[in-house]
């Protein structure tokens, strides 16, 4: 067995030690340049979902400028037809939800006194503070459902018009496409070369079966629950299936959260009652049997991730680029492990990542 030798030896505490440094310094800065960084992460993404219609397109020697006129027009027509469907249910929710907030203070006042009562009987000091905090929290000069769901829903709707950076990069990546495979055989040796491209196609392979089959699922999520909620009577029944269709791509907990809304408004219709508890179980079971039994089914063999690190780059992709940062958490982790395969099959971090 060959011996390290000292210098060989100090070399790899050095990048070990410079790798610990530079981990913060990068986080950091994709914190703060996020408005940047999160429309090139979304243009890499969409470049992988163009990927074959851009292949069959440079099959067919269709010119270059032809190419980008059609993505552009695809995209464009998506983000007006997802625009226009999220403004629908915004107004939607503006105008109709109002009536529900005199409806919601009954309800929690209904419950708070039966707290109240439950903590009489079993002989337990209970203040008036609860009651007169949430009391105060819901009236309607302090606290307003109807404006804090449709704030929601604008923010939406403002980060679907902000794609013209999405699509400069896109362009761009597009368009690059060619000269980038020529600049790698410039600077690489033949083997290097092969496991680029390797790298390259696992990601995107990996990346486009993760968001096909992501789709799918949350849209058969949203429309079960749609139709749950339709079956059960429930009001708002487009602006809940657009949440449980956006918040599925979220792992694990987005549709769970996302279920919260449907049960709060059958609770606002008709109180605690038998409907509301089964609509609860049903839409509640629902979700669970598609992000959590169902899906990681499909997603496990291809991610080749462990849930365990699954939840926290979750955490931390939410931490660093918040909500869109845990839409693209999964995707994002899954080609950081793929690149350190390609660079030793045998390293610690992927051997931690992978399932």
């Amino acid at each position: 067995m060959k011996e390290i030798s000292s210098e060989e030896r100090e070399l790899r505490w050095i990048r070990i030690l410079l790798t610990i440094v530079a981990i913060p310094v990068v986080v950091l800065i994709f914190r703060t340049l996020k408005s940047i960084f999160i429309p090139l992460v979304f243009a890499i993404f969409l470049s992988f979902v163009f990927s074959p219609l851009i292949r069959y397109l440079r099959k067919r020697k269709v010119h270059i400028s032809i190419t980008m006129t059609l993505m552009l027009i695809i995209i464009i027509l998506l983000m007006i037809a997802s625009t226009m469907l999220l403004t629908a249910a915004a107004n939607s929710l503006v105008t109709g939800f109002p009536r529900y907030q005199t409806n919601l203070m009954i309800r929690v006042e209904s419950l708070i006194s039966g707290f109240e009562g439950l903590s009489a009987r079993f002989d337990l000091a209970m203040g008036d503070y609860l009651k007169y905090d949430i009391v105060q929290l819901l009236s309607p000069g302090s606290f307003s459902i109807s404006r804090a769901l449709s704030g929601v829903m604008t923010t939406t709707v403002g980060v679907s018009w902000n794609f013209v950076l999405i699509i400069i990069f896109l362009m761009f990546i597009v368009a690059q496409d060619g000269a980038m495979n020529l600049r790698l055989n410039k600077v690489l040796n033949p083997a290097d070369q092969q496991r680029t491209k390797l790298m390259l196609s696992n990601i995107q392979l990996q990346i486009q079966k993760y968001l096909l089959t992501k789709t799918i699922i949350s849209l058969c999520t949203a429309v079960v629950g749609m139709v749950l909620m339709m079956l059960y009577g429930v009001d708002f029944v487009l602006v809940c299936g657009i949440l449980l269709f956006i918040m599925n791509f979220i792992p694990n907990i987005g549709s769970i959260i996302a279920s919260g809304v449907p049960i709060l408004i059958c609770f606002l219709q008709s109180g605690l009652d038998i409907r509301t508890i089964m609509f609860s179980i049903l839409i509640v079971a629902t979700q669970m049997l598609f992000g959590n039994v169902l899906e990681p089914k499909i997603q496990g063999e291809r991610l080749n991730l462990s849930p365990i690190m699954v939840l926290v780059s979750l955490i931390f992709w939410g931490w660093v680029w918040g909500i869109v940062g845990m839409v693209l958490a999964v995707p994002i982790t899954s080609a950081i492990n793929i690149m350190l395969i390609q660079i030793d099959e045998k390293n610690l971090i992927s051997a931690i990542i992978s399932s």
